[in-house]
C-alpha cells in the first residue's frame, strides 16, 4: 500500500518495533521510546514548536487540580479513565436482599403466636384467644383445670392448641 492510498489516521509500525514491544512485554528488553510510535509529521510539528518557556505564558493551577492531572512520562501510556456509576442521593435506594426479608419459618409455642403470623392449617392469624376452663373440684368452685389457645385465621377458621404445643409460624425474625 502506498503512502497516498493509506488513510492519514493509520500508522505503519515496522517489524523491528513490534519485536521491541514483544521483548518489553516478555520482560527481556527495554521499552521502545514513544517517538517510535509517532508519525514523522507529528515529530516535525513538535520539533518546530519547541522554544523557550516564558513565565507570562504559564497559567497557575491549584494543588488539588495538580493532584488530579494525569502525568505522562513519555515511556508509558497514561491510564485510561474509568467512570464509576454513582446515582445522586435522591435516586438511590437501599439494597434488597431476597434471601433475608425479615420473616422466616420458626418453631414457637402456641401461646407465643402473634396477630399477623402465618400458621399452617390456620392461615394468617387475626385473633389469639387464651381460654381457661374452670370447674368445681371437691366443693371448691372456679378451679382452673385446663387451658387452650384458640387461633383464629382471617378466613374465620378457629383451631385450638395446647399452650405449650410447638408449631411452625411464619413470623418476623428477631
Amino acid at each position: 500500500m502506498s503512502d497516498k492510498d493509506r488513510p492519514g489516521h493509520l500508522l505503519e509500525i515496522p517489524d523491528s518495533l513490534g519485536r521491541d514491544v514483544d521483548r518489553y512485554n516478555a520482560g527481556t528488553g527495554p521499552a521502545p521510546p514513544i517517538e517510535a510510535f509517532l508519525p514523522d509529521a507529528v515529530l516535525e510539528d513538535v520539533a518546530g514548536r519547541s522554544g523557550p518557556v516564558r513565565q507570562q505564558d504559564m497559567v497557575p493551577i491549584t494543588a488539588a487540580e495538580a493532584a488530579n492531572r494525569v502525568r505522562f512520562d513519555g515511556e508509558h501510556l497514561p491510564r485510561a479513565p474509568r467512570t464509576a456509576r454513582v446515582l445522586p442521593a435522591p435516586f438511590q435506594r437501599q439494597r434488597v436482599d431476597l434471601t433475608r426479608h425479615g420473616r422466616a419459618w420458626t418453631q414457637c409455642r402456641a401461646d407465643e403466636v402473634a396477630v399477623g403470623d402465618v400458621v399452617p392449617d390456620v392461615g394468617r392469624i387475626a385473633l389469639v384467644e387464651p381460654v381457661i376452663r374452670y370447674e368445681t373440684v371437691v366443693g371448691v368452685p372456679d378451679v382452673a383445670v385446663g387451658m387452650k389457645v384458640i387461633l383464629t385465621g382471617v378466613a374465620g377458621n378457629r383451631v385450638a392448641f395446647e399452650p405449650g404445643e410447638t408449631l411452625r409460624a411464619f413470623r418476623l425474625v428477631e
